[in-house]
Parts: C-alpha cells; sequence; structure tokens
C-alpha cells in the first residue's frame, strides 16, 4: 500500500475528500519508567517471556507521556492491579525479595 504525496493530500482537499487514514494499532505493553534501562533488565526480560512479548510489541514512555497501548506497567509505586494496568515499586526496588512476590501476585490477577 502506498501512501499519498503532499500534492495528492492537496488536490483531494481542493475537491473536498478528506484521505482515510488506517488508526495505528495500540501496542501490547506501555512500561511507564523513569529509568531507561528498564527494557534490559533481565527482571523485565522474565516478565515480558512470561506476557510472550518482545521488545518490539513494547513502548517505555515516562509518566507524562501519553502512548496508546492495550495494557499499561507503571514503575513506581504499588496501587491495586486493573484488567489493563500493573504497579510496582521503580526497577531499583524489585531487587527485593517482598517486592518481587508483590510484583508477581500482581501479574497472576493481572493475567
Amino acid at each position: 500500500m502506498s501512501t499519498l504525496s503532499q500534492r495528492q493530500v492537496a488536490t483531494l482537499q481542493q475537491m473536498g475528500i478528506t484521505p482515510y487514514q488506517v488508526p495505528a494499532r495500540p501496542i501490547e505493553l506501555c512500561i511507564l519508567s523513569e529509568d531507561p534501562d528498564t527494557l534490559s533488565h533481565p527482571l523485565v526480560q522474565d516478565v515480558l517471556a512470561l506476557l510472550s512479548l518482545s521488545e518490539e510489541q513494547v513502548a517505555l514512555a515516562q509518566e507524562d507521556t501519553e502512548v496508546k497501548a492495550k495494557r499499561y506497567w507503571h514503575m513506581k509505586h504499588y496501587l491495586p492491579a486493573s484488567p489493563s494496568q500493573l504497579h510496582s515499586t521503580v526497577l531499583a526496588q524489585l531487587n527485593q525479595a517482598d517486592a518481587k512476590r508483590r510484583l508477581w501476585q500482581g501479574l497472576q490477577r493481572w493475567l
């Protein structure tokens, strides 16, 4: 499928026709984290493997960024999990056994 050139779009608009744009499909998972190395962390890799997701299906964003996704993982603080959102502490604190346990319990409810 080819895209229209600027000239073609302008010509269509002059005729009162707005070209249809297929909306972008939401990504599978958006991880909201301040750490830019989040996706390379072994624990995050384990979670992605559990969810059968590749890195291409995941977006890494900060809290104030708007990303359209099917599911969100907030890495800031714990809140109750919902069908589309998972909350955990920041990545540095997920090395503690209690924090990992809470994450896996949240994942069980989330799946």
